[in-house]
């Protein structure tokens, strides 16, 4: 047999739009926490830089103390150690004075910096001749040398005090604009910040309207196929319990009568108009679905002196299951009206219903005329259309079957149909999700 035409799947779903959703909202949040980290690195680096030069400068200072002091020890004690910590203490004050760097910060740095500079060579300078008149013992030297060093000692450190502080008005004036730039970042954090919780409120809104309104329009859908269909079964019942009691007054007196034919027909034709106005339930199950199919073939084969020969494979562990009302005796209906009406061999059709790894099928199977696959087509792409030649057909057709079986199990592979050819019979699968079984 040919392979059946299969409708194309939805490409839309819930969970492509929630994945969508979630790469969304991810990056967005992403993107937020790079630029706040970016601007908080900046921020640290900017205040580490701010007060580096006084720093350096205290240090600078420091050192030449130790320079002082330990020229005052070597001549107070004369000892090897004062002296290796006074030499010791001059290469450390030269590091500190070459590695302080402060080119670009003005004319007025830049010369007491170098007024520094020169003070403190002729400081050292003053300071090593008066160690080695000490060593020398050559008493007016070294105190006249001492004594002069002193004096550009308090010099020296009058200028560093005077570059420190030129340094720490020019770092606070760095801090106030970090401190607004600071300002700056914050509300920008916050209007980041709430324009991502916007951001997404949106989204989620937007998102969530568009996962619900399929949902919303499937339902109604849903009812409007259902009430539709109960109408053109049911159009001549304005009062049904007045219909039952006519056809069960009927069947007796055919009883009474003796005629059990008509009896049993009055019965099938109650049984199956019961079924379909019997209350508001929307769901019904398989074992039902085909009891129908039975009371309709029975009534039919009183009109067909019957020669409609209907067989049944059933998989009795699959009757149980769920399925919307409605769905199997149109199929039996069109295979009949479509199928056997008005061929001249024996009229068949066959029902099985079996368990698939994933799916239960319900096959309906004739041996009528048969499709082309173009008419296979139409039918499942719901295009086919009314037969204007049945006039007794309830009009509930293929297209509605599936539109409702779509709706109530959301998915688009519902049914299958399929035919080797004219007079080659037709097979109509019906495809039902199979419920988990239970371990």
């Amino acid at each position: 047999m040919k392979k059946p035409y299969e409708p194309p799947k939805e490409k839309s779903t819930v969970q492509t739009n929630m994945v969508i959703l979630t790469i969304v909202t991810s990056l967005i949040i992403l993107t937020v926490n790079i630029v706040l980290f970016f601007y908080i690195s900046r921020a640290i680096d900017v205040i580490n830089r701010v007060y580096s030069t006084n720093v350096s400068i205290g240090e600078m200072s420091d050192s030449l103390s130790r320079v002082r002091s330990s020229l005052t020890d070597y001549l107070n004690t004369k000892s090897t150690d004062s002296m290796e910590q006074y030499f010791d203490a001059c290469q450390q004050y030269r590091d500190y004075l070459s590695g302080l760097n402060l080119s670009g910060q003005g004319r007025e740095t830049e010369a007491i910096l170098q007024d520094i500079e020169g003070l403190s060579e002729t400081y050292l300078d003053v300071a090593d001749d008066t160690l080695q008149a000490k060593r020398g013992r050559v008493v007016e030297k070294y105190n006249s040398g001492y004594e002069r060093s002193e004096k550009i000692y308090g010099y020296i450190n009058a200028y560093i005090y005077s570059l420190n502080s030129e340094q720490f008005r020019r770092n606070s004036e760095k801090y106030e604009a970090m401190r607004a730039s600071l300002r700056s970042l914050a509300i920008l954090t916050m209007s980041v910040i709430v324009a991502v919780a916007v951001i997404n409120i949106l989204i989620v809104s937007v998102m969530t309207k568009n996962i619900m309104d399929p949902v919303r329009q499937k339902e109604i859908m849903m009812e409007t196929h259902l009430k539709d269909a109960e109408l053109k079964y049911l159009q001549a019942q304005i009062n049904p319990h007045f219909l039952f009691n006519t056809l069960n007054a009927g069947a007796q007196l055919a009883m009474l009568e003796d005629a059990d034919r008509t009896s049993g027909y009055l019965q099938n034709v109650a049984a199956f108009f019961r079924y379909r106005i019997k209350g508001e339930d929307k769901e019904t199950t398989l074992e039902q679905e085909i009891a129908l199919a039975d009371n309709y073939i029975n009534i039919l084969n009183v009109r067909f002196s019957g020669e409609i020969h209907f067989s049944k494979e059933l998989d009795k562990d699959c009757l149980s299951v769920a399925v919307p009302g409605m769905i199997l005796q149109p199929v039996v209906e069109n295979a009949v009206n479509y199928g056997i009406r008005n061929i001249e061999r024996e009229k068949k059709i066959m029902l099985k219903v079996e368990r698939l790894p994933e799916l239960i099928r319900v096959r309906i199977e004739d041996n009528g005329v048969g499709m082309t696959e173009e008419r296979i087509k139409e039918v499942l792409a719901g295009n086919a259309g009314e037969n204007p030649v049945m006039k007794d057909s309830n009009g509930v057709g293929i297209a509605n079957v599936m539109s409702r079986l779509r709706l109530y199990y959301d998915r688009e592979e519902v049914m299958h149909i399929f035919s080797e050819g004219e007079d080659k019979g037709t097979i109509v699968d019906i495809l039902i999700p199979a419920p988990e079984e239970e371990t």
